[in-house]
């Protein structure tokens, strides 16, 4: 446990510098602020787990809105409040969230959970992930050189493009959560969907790393590596900090220990690949792939990343709340309409595709269109390292789409696992925790 502090020290600072290019700080400022967000924080989790998720178990919907709300009235958007003017302070703490998110979906390519997925998974996965992927890609980059209502470069529009690409081809297995604890769910549908987008956030974090390595920001007068070293150098990085952290981990730590060693190796990879303008989902994907198959209690890691899952989400929506900057109304909104009609009808034609002359059902897309936690990682990561027009106006987009879909996501669910039949009956409380272990196999 003690190796791991002197990496935490090492790590906070770095971050900070990384992504705000400057060595000093108002540390009392700081100081304030961190203690101000812990406050918020303990307030919203203790909300979230006494009103919010049984208002999201008795309604169908899948919370996050609100805490986007909150970000933004706490954000330099809102001038009025003044409490996280100082994004940069507070850069460490929304890199251990998203490293969370990465070092999560990494823990889940194990290879004995590989070896028992249904072999239409592999289908369902490609399909549902490359089709949105490409049509909402192309879709935004003619919008963005060709429409006229944004002065942007090629190179930016690329960028945006590719990242609304990304944002597109995610989606969420949390509306699968949210009736497992409401109904019994079992079947064939309901367990091949969900692998599907837990093996699908997978590739959709390795793509969204190739971004950063494509279109790397080198420092003034630094010597412009190539977009495949850069990537190799995400892979190995989180190899390495894979293997070296395992060294360390006994495997019989309980689970306060556990959580702390986390803290430190997931902050200090992810300061790494914000110091070297890197993807600190990816970096932390590759490590929690090494981690999970090699580390003594490997799978214990992973039980611990889930079981705090839902802290680490506030702190990126109320992040992403207040990392949000005005744009203009009119090309936000098409934009956001086209991204919406894209992916939707790229999905739609995903699970016709993927049906065809097989017993898989054609309208898959309707439990396919949450996007979740990896895409709330994605976007907040992309925010911090990428500024422009496009680049912002992209960011305002795909939180848009996160509120609208994951809104409708679990009724749309629902009525497809009602159809295939594979919910049976409503679950009493005790009941649900079951239910979700369930569903989760």
């Amino acid at each position: 446990m003690a190796t791991v502090v002197p990496f935490l020290w090492a790590a906070l600072p770095g971050v900070a510098r990384a992504a705000s290019g400057s060595g000093q700080s108002d540390g009392a400022g700081d100081l304030g602020t961190v203690v101000l967000l812990v406050v918020v924080i303990g307030v919203a989790y203790v909300l979230a787990h006494n009103v919010v998720e049984r208002l999201q178990r008795r309604f169908l919907v899948v919370s996050g809105a609100e805490y986007l709300l909150l970000g933004f009235l706490l954000g330099p958007a809102f001038p009025a409040m003044h409490a996280l003017d100082n994004i940069a302070g507070l850069l460490p703490i929304i890199a251990l969230a998203a490293g969370w998110v990465g070092l999560l979906r990494g823990t889940d390519f194990d290879f004995t959970s590989l070896q028992k997925l249904d072999p239409a998974t592999w289908r369902v996965v490609f399909l549902h992930h490359l089709l949105p992927g490409v049509a909402v890609g192309f879709g935004s980059y003619y919008f963005f050189i060709e429409s006229g209502w944004i002065a942007t470069s090629p190179r930016e529009a690329a960028l945006s493009a590719a990242a609304l690409a990304c944002f597109a081809a995610a989606d969420s297995a949390e509306p699968f959560d949210l009736l497992a604890r409401r109904y019994e769910v079992s079947g064939r549908l309901a367990a091949l969907l969900r692998n599907g987008t837990r093996l699908g956030d997978i590739t959709v974090i390795l793509a969204f790393g190739l971004i950063f390595c494509v279109f790397h920001e080198n420092a003034p007068g630094a010597q412009d590596y190539s977009p495949a070293l850069w990537a190799w150098v995400t892979v190995l990085l989180g190899g390495a900090l894979g293997f070296l952290f395992s060294l360390f981990l006994a495997g019989d730590e309980s689970d306060n220990s556990r959580f702390l060693a986390l803290v430190g190796i997931i902050a200090f990879a992810s300061g790494g690949a914000y110091f070297l303008e890197l993807s600190p989902l990816a970096v932390n994907l590759s490590m929690g792939f090494v981690l999970v198959n090699f580390a003594r209690g490997g799978q214990l890691l992973h039980t611990t990343l889930e079981s705090t899952e839902r802290p680490m989400a506030i702190v990126l929506l109320i992040f992403a709340g207040a990392l949000w900057e005005r744009t203009e109304l009119v090309p936000t909104l098409l934009l956001l309409a086209g991204f919406l009609v894209a992916r939707t009808g790229a999905k739609w034609l995903a699970s016709v595709i993927a049906g065809w002359g097989t017993s898989l059902r054609k309208d898959l897309f309707r439990g396919l269109l949450a996007h979740g936690d990896v895409t709330l990682a994605m976007a907040v990561s992309f925010r911090l390292v990428y500024d422009g027009e496009a680049a912002r106006i992209a960011y305002s987009v795909v939180l848009g789409s996160i509120i609208l879909n994951d809104l409708m996501a679990p009724r749309l669910l629902r009525g497809l696992l009602v159809d295939e039949g594979d919910i049976q009956r409503e679950l009493k409380d005790s009941d649900s925790r079951t239910s979700m272990e369930a569903t989760s196999r």
